[in-house]
């Protein structure tokens, strides 16, 4: 018998795709990490330890220009495992609480370029 059984329902897929991490009063606190999988119902991210996740927080898929809400599961080192409990795609508008995270992604996305003020 295997020393760890999978507990998952359908199983993730390996990705390594940035992303972020945002919680806290309007979502001002943020951490950036590498997606290391997902599935449909969760996702496993790498991101430093030292970084305090709260139980419940978004995680932002910059490639995909999407949004999670999530719920912590477990946290070991620098991976943390986290389900899926909303999905928000951040190409269409947003509701306002989640605005600093369409904002922030606007800012990342690959291919951005900032216009030029004046």
């Amino acid at each position: 018998m295997p020393a760890y059984a999978e507990r998952r329902g359908e199983p993730r897929t390996p990705v390594r795709a940035a992303g972020r991490v945002m919680f806290g009063d309007k979502l001002g606190l943020w951490a950036d990490c590498v997606i290391r999988d997902m599935s449909a119902s969760g996702a496993k991210i790498e991101l430093s330890q030292l970084v305090k996740l709260p139980p419940r927080f978004l995680l932002m898929h910059l490639s995909d220009g999407v949004a999670f809400e999530v719920v912590l599961k477990w946290r070991r080192g620098d991976l943390a495992g986290m389900a899926f409990e909303k999905r928000h795609p951040l190409t269409e508008a947003v509701e306002p609480r989640l605005e600093p995270v369409r904002t922030a992604w606007k800012a990342l996305m690959p291919g951005f370029t900032p216009k030029p003020q004046g």
